[in-house]
């Protein structure tokens, strides 16, 4: 092997490693059905009836959410990306998304998570939450899924 062979195979290397470097991040798909949120006797008729659909794409370490709702008793207030220890357990907001002012609507918007957050999401430990005027403390929610083709 000459010198120059030697060159041209490592300039050929590397140029595939800056090129995979440079490269966009792959997208994962997540969804999830959002459905009323736990209730008790005083808030089940508050919420019960209503539903939704969210999908979620992340690219690098952006999670961008979209999704439609309906049938809310009241219109909706707020709506939030939330992490618990795992799937079906509550935990604290880690972004904010807007949704629709009404008892029907979309919800959408983006997040920037941490490692920690991607890991939990690929747990199915990040769920979506609206919240209602009837039901502050959460009228729907889901917990994100890889989407399934």
């Amino acid at each position: 092997m000459t010198r120059f062979s030697r060159v041209l195979g490592i300039a050929a290397a590397l140029l595939l490693v800056c090129a995979s470097a440079w490269a966009p991040a792959r997208a994962a798909d997540y969804e999830t059905q959002i459905d009323p949120a736990p209730f008790d006797a005083s808030s089940r008729a508050d919420i019960i009836g209503s539903i939704g659909q969210v999908s979620a794409t992340l690219t690098g370490n952006t999670l961008t959410v979209n999704g439609t709702f309906k049938d809310l008793t009241s219109p909706a207030i707020a709506a939030s990306v939330r992490m618990g220890l795992m799937k079906g357990v509550l935990g604290e907001a880690i972004g904010t998304l807007t949704a629709t002012r009404a008892p029907q609507g979309t919800v959408s918007g983006s997040v920037q998570l941490t490692s920690a957050q991607i890991e939990a999401l690929n747990r199915e430990a990040i769920y979506i939450r609206i919240d209602s005027e009837k039901a502050p403390e959460g009228n729907l929610q889901g917990w994100l899924e890889a989407k399934r083709n």
